[in-house]
This record gives structure tokens, sequence and C-alpha cells, in this order.
């Protein structure tokens, strides 16, 4: 069996736990596999890989680092579909499965089969300018179209399936999946909605308007943005990380992507018991 690798690159704590973890698998005949610059900085060139070779070769993928770390090795195109398990050395770490005491434990558990593969719908973004596709991008979160550092409100025209939505004046609005649902989306007033669940999450950020509420569409509609504020300071953001200048002749088109994300996940944890424990909300008591 051969396992993948990949710690977060510039935080010693998780560069000294996966080195720690390559060592526990190697002693259990089990061959780990590192990108080659992690390889570098632990000083295990043998052990180094391209990610396609990795995504042929490995079982699952081990992330180590914090939601933001599992995100962009998700949306890594080599990678995609290939089942990851992230070790949480972050703050929140709402998409990670196992904290970092209980890493030895938590991959054993996995290694003895007490797991399931948790399927999670992917968005994907195409900027159309002219009709005419200048860039895509996918996200597991979101896709965030957004107003730089002027004061001023965007104004953004929104359609879902070719029918006029409404004409938002706002700071912007996201486009999330239910994963995302507990990510900005949730900052911004939008629902808590079960990853289970297949649905896109529409939430503006600061409309300007009484009746603009957060609306929750169906997974297979695609929605339309197109902004109608001369600036030269919009952006495309997906997951929080990756990011694109907007000008005002383009038309960001968001729908379900093609492909998914897929977690390891112990079979004691559960989606409710992770939102209690990372929002802070009222203490769980068994009988």
């Amino acid at each position: 069996m051969r396992i993948g690798l990949i710690p977060h690159l510039h935080k010693p704590m998780a560069l000294s736990a996966c080195r720690d973890l390559a060592i526990w698998l190697e002693a259990r005949n089990i061959k780990p596999r590192l990108t080659h610059e992690a390889a570098v900085l632990l000083g295990r060139e043998d052990l180094a890989t391209t990610k396609e070779q990795m995504a042929q070769e490995c079982r699952f993928i081990i992330v180590f680092g914090g939601d933001g770390t599992l995100l962009s090795v998700i949306r890594s195109k080599p990678l995609w579909g290939v089942p990851v398990l992230g070790i949480n050395l972050g703050k929140l770490g709402f998409l990670t499965e196992i904290e970092l005491k209980d890493l030895f434990t938590g991959v054993d558990r996995v290694l003895q089969g007490e797991l399931s593969i948790q399927e999670r719908m992917m968005l994907q973004a195409k900027i159309l300018q002219d009709g005419n596709l200048r860039k895509k991008l996918v996200a597991l979160n979101d896709v965030v179209v957004s107003k730089g550092s002027f004061s001023r409100m965007l104004r953004l025209d929104i359609s879902v399936d070719k029918v006029a939505l409404d004409t938002l004046p706002c700071d912007g609005v996201i486009i999330a999946t239910p994963t995302g649902s507990t990510a900005y989306s949730l900052s911004a007033g939008g629902p808590i909605v079960d990853p289970n669940v297949s649905a896109i999450l529409v939430t503006p950020i600061c409309a300007h308007s009484l009746h603009t509420r957060p609306m929750v569409i169906a997974p297979e509609s695609k929605i339309e943005i197109s902004v109608r504020t001369e600036c030269d300071d919009i952006r495309l953001t997906i997951d929080g990380q990756a990011s694109c200048k907007l000008s005002p002749l383009d038309t960001v088109v968001v729908d379900r992507a093609p492909i998914v994300a897929r977690f390891l996940k112990l079979h004691s944890c559960n989606f409710y018991d992770v939102l209690r424990q990372k929002l802070g909300g009222a203490p769980h008591y068994s009988e």
C-alpha cells in the first residue's frame, strides 16, 4: 500500500508531523510518498514523486495543515477525486478529520478500515467576456464576486437558468456549496446546510435592500453574475485563496462542477458533532 503525504510547507509543525508519520508508516511496511518540495524540506528525496504519480499510486492522501491547506490540495487538478484525510494544525479545522494529538491513533483506525468515503459537490466558475471563455476555475467552498478597496457598492445583475433574479446593490455575492455554508457564507448571514444535501447557496454581501435574502437553489442550476459598476477593482475569489480581477465586461457563470471532492471520514465523526464543537454550540451531554 502507498499513501501520499502533503504538509503545509511553511509550518514547521506540519513538516515535523509529516516526517514522524512517514517513519511510522514505513515501520508498518506502508510506502509513504511525498511531493518533491516536501521531500527536499524533510530530507527524504527517496520518497519524492509528482502529484500525477501520487494520484495514480496512492490509496489516499493525508494532508497536514488547516482547512486552507486541504482546500488547495483538493483544487489541485492532478489530485482531483483522490480521497483525502485532513490532519488539523490550524485553528478551526472544519474540513480536517483528525487533530494532531490523535494523529497515530486516527491513522491506525483508518488503516483498520474504520472509515467511509464522503463525496462532496464542487463548483466551477467560468469567466466570459463577449461570450468567450477567459478563465475557468473550480471551488469546494465558494465562488465570490466582490469589490476591492473602493468604497462604493457594486451593482450585480444575477440570473438563475437564464431567468433574471435581481439587480443587487451590494458589496458582492457568495455562491457556495453545502460544504462552504459554514465558511464565508455563514459570516454573511447564509444558512448552514448539511453537506449530504445537494444544493447551491446564493448569499449577498451587505446588500443595500430590505427584500434581499440568501437563497438555496437546485444543484443543477446555473447562476450568471454580471457587474454593472464601472470600477477597476472587482475580483473573483475561489475558496478565499485564488483570485483574479474582473472587468465590467465580464460575466461569471457558476454551476456544479463535473468533479467531486472525496473525504475520508471516521465512523465516529458526525457533521452535527463537528458543527457543535467547531462553532461553539451548547455542550453535549450523554445519558
